[in-house]
This record gives structure tokens, sequence and C-alpha cells, in this order.
């Protein structure tokens, strides 16, 4: 487990003590599941104080996003529908959403307190009074609420409607109309639930109808006189602007004729105003200047695109920072949109310091760098349908992590987007396989195959995460005194599977099988030419290449392979030794037609 000075885990949610988060007690979401929504049929989601989400295009992750939304802040009465026709999970094409099965949406909410610190129970007491508050065998106090919409024949229309549930996720009964609302205010009221999408602007969120900028305009600390005093010295200094224009009496003059023709006020009934005249127009046109790099300051709005996401993630942070009550939920869409690989690391420490609970998701590689295995949920297309995956606390052992961490997600976290890894041993085959598989014209980025070097790894530890992250994996290795070893490790994780699907050993070394197939000259271009007189065994048997590769390219293997690889591809499909193709096309086969 990621072992963080200070931190402890309440109820799967890791809390730091000294973090400055406040002292009362926390409504934190525990899960959600979701049945028949968009293109999910049916998943559930363990939820922590941080969760990370990854997977492909159309795997589900903004419709979680969404989904949580629609429970939290969208979903109202039964006269308010939130969802609409195209929101249901339509099997096919032919299926009409009024014969879809119902959309539900429940969230389980339990209460998490900061190590330490005392508990605050208000809450807690009066859900209790409402008879919604359910209590686990370990004295864990949740709340679990479901939305659902379906199409009811006899009003010939979508009906929406919410519960709580008890523990067998039955209604629960006895609730009056008046319990249910008053309950469901309170949780709202509670969980303060704000959405980021990707298509973060900032003339939206920075306008005088912005969710987290309108808060600060109306923050006036101004007295009445204050006030008074400005708007008359904003009127002079209107006066005077206008009266440096001529023209502008024309206008006035033409102007005033539209009593003739409508109601208007009497005398003075036009007047031209070259400034604001009320506060609240004044604070309507407030904008956020930024300095660019020539030292020009620029409306916020004329900035790049990158400066204005990132600008809105602090406006949040602000936002959050000046609410005295509830408990935040930031659900968060691709945080790394416009930002370069450099500042997507640095928006990290942004996102730590946003209090409350946090969903994102994500497709940066650069992201998953900072974060911890244990906070990502993938969400993957299986045969039976998208499904969630997480590795499970305490999983990997602490040796396990520091290699992952050192190996994986500090180095290469796009591994993690990856459908199916293909673990080799070193750098000859980081060169060749890639290679071989130009030539034979399979696409490892569209199959979603990515090339793992295991050798100064481990790869039981790799096949361990892939496991747990609905990865599909597949080792090859040299037939040589190693192979009992490995072997012996993986075998521990095959979780079902027949061995010729998780691994092969098809030669003594990936050199040998070169030399014997085809790109013998290459490499006779590099061996060491004292070592090979000395070899003894029959020339071109395997025991003699063994020892040419053993004994005469020490320090050349590299560069000997990227010379192959470019032989290979001007081959063809004519240069991939039968071996190499065989593996390739197992890892195809696992990551398309065989995922599952």
């Amino acid at each position: 487990m990621d072992q963080t000075e200070g931190c402890g885990y309440v109820y799967g949610f890791k809390a730091c003590s000294g973090s400055g988060q406040s002292t009362r007690s926390y409504m934190t979401i525990a899960g959600i599941r979701i049945r028949n929504f968009r293109g999910i049929k049916e998943l559930d989601l363990e939820l922590g104080r941080v969760t990370i989400l990854v997977g492909e295009n159309n795997s589900g992750k903004t419709s979680v996003l969404e989904a949580l939304k629609l429970c939290l802040k969208d979903a109202g009465s039964r006269r308010t529908r939130s969802f609409k026709p195209l929101d249901f999970h339509l099997a096919d094409e032919s299926t009409d959403p009024a014969m879809a099965s119902p959309i539900e949406i429940e969230i389980e909410l339990t209460f998490a307190e900061l190590s330490g610190e005392k508990r605050d129970k208000r809450l807690e007491r009066r859900l209790n009074r409402l008879n919604v508050l359910q209590s686990t065998e370990d004295r864990r106090r949740y709340v679990r609420m479901r939305v659902a919409c379906q199409f009811d024949p006899e009003e010939n229309d979508f009906v929406q409607t919410w519960s709580f549930l008890g523990q067998g996720r039955e209604a629960l009964d006895g609730l009056t109309q008046n319990g249910l609302n008053t309950a469901f205010r309170e949780i709202r009221q509670e969980v303060q639930f704000h959405y980021l999408s990707a298509l973060r602007d900032a003339t939206r969120n920075f306008g005088a109808r912005g969710e987290f900028w309108r808060p600060f305009l109306r923050d006036s600390q101004l007295s009445d006189e204050k006030r008074s005093e400005i708007l008359q010295e904003l009127q002079a200094i209107n006066d005077l602007i206008v009266s440096s224009h001529g023209s502008f009496e024309q206008v006035k003059t033409q102007l005033s004729q539209l009593h003739s023709f409508v109601p208007v006020a009497g005398k003075d009934a036009v007047s031209i105003e070259a400034l604001p005249s009320r506060m609240l127009d004044i604070l309507s046109r407030t904008q956020v200047q930024i300095g660019s790099a020539s030292g020009a300051k620029i409306p916020l709005v004329r900035h790049g695109e990158g400066t204005q996401s990132l600008s809105v993630l602090m406006l949040f942070s602000a936002f959050l920072q000046a609410q005295a009550q509830g408990t935040a939920l930031l659900a968060l869409e691709e945080p790394e949109a416009h930002l370069h690989p450099s500042a997507v690391r640095n928006v990290w420490n942004l996102l730590k310091g946003i209090g409350g609970q946090k969903v994102i998701s994500t497709h940066s590689g650069e992201l998953l760098a900072e974060t911890s295995i244990y906070d990502i949920r993938r969400l993957a297309r299986t045969r039976d349908g998208i499904k969630a995956f997480q590795v499970p606390a305490e999983h990997l052992s602490a040796e396990e992590v520091r290699k992952f961490n050192n190996d994986i997600r500090r180095t290469r976290g796009e591994l993690l987007f990856a459908r199916c890894w293909l673990l080799v041993e070193g750098q000859t085959e980081a060169w060749i396989f890639p290679a071989a598989a130009r030539a034979l014209g399979i696409n490892l980025h569209a199959d979603g195959i990515r090339i793992v070097e295991s050798r100064q790894s481990d790869e039981g530890m790799l096949a361990k995460v892939a496991n747990a992250l609905g990865i599909a994996w597949f080792c090859v290795g040299d037939r040589d005194e190693n192979r009992n070893k490995v072997k012996s490790k993986l075998e521990d994780h095959l979780n079902g599977a027949d061995e010729e699907d998780r691994f092969s050993f098809p030669y003594p070394n990936i050199e040998v099988n070169l030399l014997q197939n085809g790109f013998k000259e290459i490499y006779m271009r590099h061996v060491r030419q004292v070592p090979l007189k000395a070899i003894t065994a029959e020339q071109g048997t395997e025991q003699y290449w063994v020892e040419v590769v053993a004994k005469c390219l020490k320090g050349r293997k590299t560069k000997a392979a990227a010379e192959v690889a470019d032989a290979m591809e001007s081959k063809e499909s004519d240069g991939v030794p039968e071996a190499i193709r065989r593996v390739l096309e197992k890892v195809r086969f696992l990551a398309t037609d065989g995922h599952s």
C-alpha cells in the first residue's frame, strides 16, 4: 500500500492528519451503481477520496461523471425529469427508449472522519430520525439512494422516481413523501456536487452567471455611504465622456421622439452611459486580466485554451476555500486538456490542494505518474459490457508497489491505458517486435498493445497488476536458465487461463532466433572476432549461435537489433521469423477477439 507519513485509511478512504481539513466528519460517496444508462448496461464502481477513471473513448468515463451529476445535482421531484430518452441503454438500433429497461442510478454515502479527530454526528442523527440511515455489522453508517426513470404507459411519458434503500437494496417502507423530500434535501445540502467538463471555458466560468465566480461578485464589503460616493464619481466621469462627444446629442435628439410611438418616461427619457451607473452592472463586467510573457495585461478570455482551463481549476479551488459548510465532491473531466505534459504533472499539486472528494477522468499518462495505483479505476468494454477494474487495497506488497512505481507509474503511465501487455526481456525485443508488427501490417497502437520490458522489473508483479486492471498480458522469454524462475512467477497469476495464452519460451534467445532466420549477415558484422575464433561448437548449429551471442556480442546487441529491425521492415512479412509472428498473432488475439 502507498505509505504516506501522517496518513491513515478510514472506511477505505485515505485521510491525512495535519492536512488543513476541517475537524468535522465527512459524508463520502463510497460507490455508485449504474443500470441501463447510456452505453452502460450495468456497472458497480467503488469510489475513494480520490478516484481516477481511465479507459478508452466510449468506455463510460463521462457517463459515470454524468450519472453522479444527475443523482446529486439535477434529480428533483417526480415532475422534474432529468433524464432524456437517449439516456436509456439501447441494446440495438431498433430499440425504442419507451421499451428499454429502466435507468437506475444508486449511490452509497458513508461517514468518514480524519484520523484522531472527534466525530461530529449531527447529520447522522438527523438522517437517523428520518429513518434512512443504515448500519453494517462493523457499525459503519451509510445512506443508499436511488434515482430511476422509465416509461409509464398510463401517463404515456417517462417518469422519474427516487427512493432510499435498505441493506438488500429494497425501497425503505414507511417513508412519507415529506420525509423523502426532507432526507433528499438534507443530503443535497450536505454534498455540494460540482462538475467541470473537459471544455472549460473561461468566458462562461468567469462570467457574471458563472457558478464559481458569481459568489465572489456578491461578496461586497462596501458600505452604503461608500457605494453612493463611488456611483456619484462614476456619474461625473460618465458626463465628462459623453459631453466630449458632441455627436451624442444628435442621437439623444432623435431618440427623444420615441414618446410619439411608445410610452416612455417624460423628461430626460434618453441618456447615454459610457460607464455603468449601477453597482450590479459594474460587477457583471468584472474580468480577470493576466500578464502575457511581454508583461502586457490581457483579459483571461483572450489567453490560450490551456491557460483558461488551468485558471478555471484555480477559480474552483478558491470557490471551495470560500465555502464553509458541506462536503464537496468534484467530478472533473480531463484536467490535462490543452496543457503541456510538464504542466500536467504539476497540475496534480493543484488538484491535491482542492478539498473534498474527487472523481477525475483522464487520458494522461503524465497525470497517472503522480497518483496512487489504488486510486485508479479502469473502465473497459468486455464481452459482458462495460466493467470497472481496480487494484484492491493491500493487493501488492510494499516491494511490489516500489517496483510498480519505479517501472510503470512514474515513467510509463500510458501502459495503464492498454488492452494487452506484451512482456519482453530487454532492448533487443523492444526493437524487433514493433518492427515485426509493422512488417506484418499489425498496428500495435490501434489494437491497444504495449510492449513492456520486464527483465529489470518483476514479471509476477506486472501480471498481478494487469489481472487486477483487466489488462490481458502475454510474456515471451528465452529458453535459458532463467526460464523456470519466470515461469513459476507467471503460473501464480494465470487466473484460469491456459499457459499457452500467457507465456512462451520459443528460442534460446531472440538473437539466436534472428541469426538462424535470415539476419546472420547483419549480426556477423558486429561480432568480436577474437572470441569467435575460440568457439568449438559446430558452425551453424544452435549451440554455435548460442555461444556466438554469449561471447561475441556483448555490448553490441542493441545496435545490431536496430539494424535488424530496419531490414525486417524492408522485407515485410517475409522477414519475420515464425516464432515472432506467432507471438504477435497471439497478443493481437488477446487484445481484440480474446479481450474479456
